[in-house]
């Protein structure tokens, strides 16, 4: 029974969505502020994290930030804020899908079964890969899209120096920039994701704060 940890500090959407998730076979963890989120997946494997961005204590950003660089858990984010570069603050903190609020029951469960077939065919891929001595070959075999590894082979050519999101939006994904595009954050999430679940960091591709992308060099 795949298992959801539920981050609201709305107690009767809480219970509500607890009843409705629980009747779609999935075991339900609650936690109403940051804090019990963190405690929960120290304690608990959890497969998806349904976070709302307002949770009290540590906000859903700093808690989406925290669970990337600890947990491979993949992250459903929503809340009342939908404008533009909102959402884009929600992917670039570590939401791998974003939900408005407020959102259907129907909505809600498609998002999870998706991220949960992507996860399940993910760990798949991992599982019968075979790893070679070759740090960066061992990264180039992971079952990426063919447009995360165009990102990811870009980025390794250039490793240890950071590249501009207009420069990887150019060359690689063959887009005019803009700058509240969000596909290129998007794939950069995606990629850091699979990194995890096949046990590498989600810091072998830094982000370098006003500059872009870097590909850390591991020796």
């Amino acid at each position: 029974m795949p298992s959801i940890l539920l981050a609201d500090s709305n107690l009767q959407l809480c219970d509500y969505l607890e009843n409705f998730l629980s009747g779609e076979s999935y075991h339900v963890y609650i936690a109403n502020d940051g804090e019990k989120v963190m405690e929960i997946l120290s304690e608990v494997s959890i497969d998806i994290l349904l976070l709302d961005v307002m949770i009290p204590k540590i906000n859903g950003l700093k808690i989406a930030q925290r669970v990337c660089k600890r947990f491979s858990t993949p992250i459903l984010m929503f809340s009342s804020r939908s404008d533009e570069a909102s959402v884009i603050e929600f992917f670039k903190a570590g939401a791998d899908q974003y939900l408005p609020k407020p959102f259907k029951d129907t909505e809600l469960l498609m998002r999870i079964q998706s991220l949960l077939r992507r996860v399940s065919l993910e760990r798949t891929r991992y599982k019968y890969s075979t790893p070679s001595d070759d740090f960066e070959e061992n990264i180039s075999r992971l079952p990426f899209t063919n447009t995360e590894a165009d990102i990811v082979n870009y980025l390794m050519k250039n490793k240890g120096k950071a590249i501009s999101k207009k420069e990887l939006q150019v060359s690689v994904l063959r887009r005019d920039f803009y700058e509240f595009d969000r596909n290129l954050d998007m794939h950069i999430s995606n990629i850091r994701r699979k990194m995890t679940l096949s046990g590498y960091s989600k810091s072998v591709i830094s982000t370098v704060r006003s500059e872009g992308y870097r590909f850390e060099i591991k020796q």
